[in-house]
């Protein structure tokens, strides 16, 4: 049956929609709450949680028949949405593309090569709806609306930002098939939450599109969320997925206290820095369900932690994961192997380092330059990719955009990451806690619909 939907929202985080962890866009789930209320219909098409070949999009897609398609992008995923714009153009001409999300808000000029109509950065929650409601009404005249992409102009502005603190936005959870969702450590009934947005940091690495703008949402619209998601919906997993979730140490306090006074039953996971937690929070967090901590190190060296402007010392690491471990709380911590100015010496040193602090699980990366970051900027002066690198890697043509120290080679680093791993999983006690936890997963995902 045909149904007439105003705006059809895809969104991906791979390069293919084919992997273990299925993780949820809540941005579009914000996008669709705002466009609800003013009467606009929304659907979802996941392409990670269809695991589909295209011609299942484009099935959807007649079914649909929307009168806008609207991406979120993140950098990643851009050689999929490429092909899916491809595919749409073919046999959708007259529907209306338009891309937005971390990528796009970072890299605006990219949507010319994409071949989609129109762009939109930040977080869009008041262009996107008003563009929405122009093509409604036929009204296709945009030019004063900020933060919109016009091509044809090459125009954009900055990023117009929803304050959150005045509004009690929430997801539109109808959007979502909740079961659908799945993550390799916690198998199903697991959805993800976000309680800030932004970042109050500035690491060199990354391109936030709330960098410095920091915004808490109200702690009333987040126990609705968690009521709805762990009481009517009997998740027993929930991933708080802030950069920093513990940035606000008495607001994070008075949410692990109200989930303890409401009686709520579920684990959950967060990121956040190393300084940010004592050992006081985290028997607190513990004691309101706290299992999983995901922690960026980045490096063994100070020196090349400072350099990149994180300047936790390797003392802080080893004291918190210290207490971590004391009260049962499992830790995740991420390293980078090839940071500006790092020599194979300090490579190694951050391998070492890794196995010193002994966390359950470890995860080594070559450095992705995401576009307009500081690393990116490295990369063009060093000559190391072109400016339109992420243009080519998404049409195909190229890898993903490494940035490479100087005196270093990519093959080695790439050889590194993959030994780490390895090496780092093949100490008995994580080998079989990695396995134990893979053979849960796949039971219960070949077992629960």
């Amino acid at each position: 049956m045909i149904m007439q939907t105003d705006c059809l929202f895809i969104t991906s985080s791979k390069t293919r929609a084919v992997q273990f962890s299925v993780y949820p866009y809540l941005g579009v789930g914000y996008l669709s709450t705002i466009l609800k209320r003013k009467g606009i219909t929304t659907a979802l098409y996941d392409a990670d949680v269809n695991r589909g070949k295209l011609g299942k999009l484009l099935k959807e897609v007649r079914r649909l028949r929307p009168k806008v398609i609207g991406y979120s992008v993140m950098s990643i995923s851009l050689p999929l949405f490429y092909k899916i714009t491809l595919a749409i153009r073919k046999e959708f001409p007259e529907i209306v593309i338009v891309a937005g999300g971390p990528h796009i808000t970072n890299d605006p000029n990219i949507i010319k090569d994409m071949g989609v109509d129109y762009g939109f950065i930040g977080h869009a929650e008041k262009s996107f709806p008003e563009f929405m409601s122009r093509i409604i009404d036929g009204n296709m005249s945009f030019d004063d609306i900020d933060g919109m992409i016009i091509p044809k102009d090459n125009r954009y502005d900055k990023p117009v930002h929803l304050d959150v603190s005045e509004t009690d936005v929430i997801p539109d959870y109808s959007l979502y098939k909740i079961n659908k969702y799945q993550n390799i450590f916690y198998g199903r009934r697991w959805f993800t939450m976000i309680t800030t947005r932004g970042c109050a940091y500035n690491c060199k690495f990354c391109k936030d599109p709330g960098k410095n703008r920091y915004k808490e949402y109200p702690l009333d619209t987040i126990k609705e969320q968690l009521l709805f998601l762990v009481r009517q919906n009997k998740l027993k997993w929930i991933s708080f997925v802030d950069d920093t979730f513990t940035f606000n140490r008495d607001r994070t306090i008075e949410l692990c206290n109200w989930i303890k006074d409401e009686g709520l039953e579920f684990n959950w996971t967060c990121c956040t820095r190393a300084d940010t937690l004592d050992e006081e929070l985290i028997k607190i967090m513990k004691s309101a369900g706290l299992h999983y901590v995901i922690i960026g190190v980045e490096a063994g060296n100070e020196e090349i932690r400072k350099g990149i402007n994180k300047g936790i010392s390797s003392e802080d690491y080893i004291k918190i994961i210290d207490i971590l471990r004391d009260n049962k709380v499992r830790v995740l911590c991420s390293y980078v192997l090839c940071n500006p100015n790092e020599s194979y010496e300090q490579i190694y040193e951050t391998i070492s380092f890794s196995k010193k602090l002994n966390a359950n699980y470890a995860q080594y990366y070559n450095m992705t330059a995401l576009h307009q970051s500081p690393i990116f900027t490295y990369g063009l002066q060093e000559d190391i990719f072109p400016e339109n690198i992420w243009t080519t890697y998404m049409k195909g043509e190229t890898d993903l955009p490494y940035y490479v120290p100087n005196g270093l080679e990519l093959s080695k680093l790439k050889k590194l990451q993959k030994r780490s791993f390895m090496k780092y999983y093949l100490q008995p006690k994580k080998f079989f806690d990695l396995g134990t936890r893979l053979v849960k997963f796949f039971i219960d995902i070949t077992f629960r619909n």
